[in-house]
């Protein structure tokens, strides 16, 4: 087949898939012959009464906030286990790295049982502070790994020729390997961080007032269980796809200060 052809067979193919899943989701919606009603939803996103934020947007709020600074303190504490983990020390690195395949190997869900019920019964924890806890020191590992991997690889020879040049080690790591190694940092973050805003649905089971804790709440009222989980499903992807745009967006600023 000619190499000009196969944009237009990829286009085809493209096009195919989104209609077969279009049409899936499609007939199952019309094949369950329910009486589809989103307009009760409108009071839970805006009480009229009292003219105040509704539950699902007080829970969006609830779900920014944590995820918000669970990113912030994840992302700063990663940073310091990966330089831990290539650091000379070898207790800090091996304690490093048992930090990161600890939180790495066991699901969030158990992590978050252990930080409430047990960690936060000693010392007091709210439901909020054990769930930005476990969200931070989950999204830290992985965090640290990511650090680790792009610094472990940076390739030698830049190195070599930044020092015959006389820079010291200060003006290498900030303006030979931070650049470069924030920009491959990037993709791999932005995953990450598109996943802990999913997995912040979590916290809900420890009676934070996040966005899936409203949904709950708001269906154990409404019992119309398939309109609010439909749309608290638009709004998480709502969030998540603006929030992978904007890192599409940092990676082309980064791409086009590096020409």
């Amino acid at each position: 087949m000619h190499p000009r052809a196969l944009p237009w067979l990829y286009t085809l193919l493209s096009v195919a898939l989104l209609a077969l899943l279009g049409g899936m989701l499609i007939y199952s919606f019309t094949s369950l012959e329910y009486d589809w009603d989103f307009r009760f939803l409108l009071d839970y996103i805006w009480e009229p009464e009292s003219n105040t934020p509704g539950l699902i947007l007080q829970g969006l709020w609830g779900t920014f906030y944590i995820s918000f600074l669970s990113i912030l303190f994840g992302t700063g504490l990663g940073l310091v286990v990966g330089l831990l983990m290539i650091g000379p020390e070898p207790i800090a690195r091996h304690a490093a790295t048992l930090f990161v395949d600890i939180f790495r190997n066991t699901p969030v869900l158990v992590q978050l049982y252990v930080m409430y019920f047990i960690v936060g019964t000693a010392f007091d924890l709210s439901p909020e502070v054990a769930g930005v806890l476990t969200l931070s020191l989950f999204c830290s590992a992985y965090v640290a790994d990511i650090f680790r991997a792009n610094v472990v690889e940076f390739e030698k020879g830049q190195l070599d020729a930044a020092k015959a040049m006389g820079l010291n080690r200060w003006q290498i790591a900030k303006a030979v390997m931070a650049p470069q190694i924030l920009r491959r940092m990037l993709p791999p973050l932005v995953g990450q961080f598109v996943s802990l805003v999913k997995d912040s649905s979590l916290v809900s089971v420890v009676s934070v007032a996040d966005l899936t804790k409203s949904a709950m709440n708001v269906v154990s009222v409404s019992f119309r269980s398939f309109e609010t989980w439909f749309v608290i499903a638009v709004i998480y992807c709502v969030l998540n796809y603006s929030l992978s745009s904007y890192g599409r967006y940092l990676e082309k600023r980064l791409r086009v200060g590096t020409r």
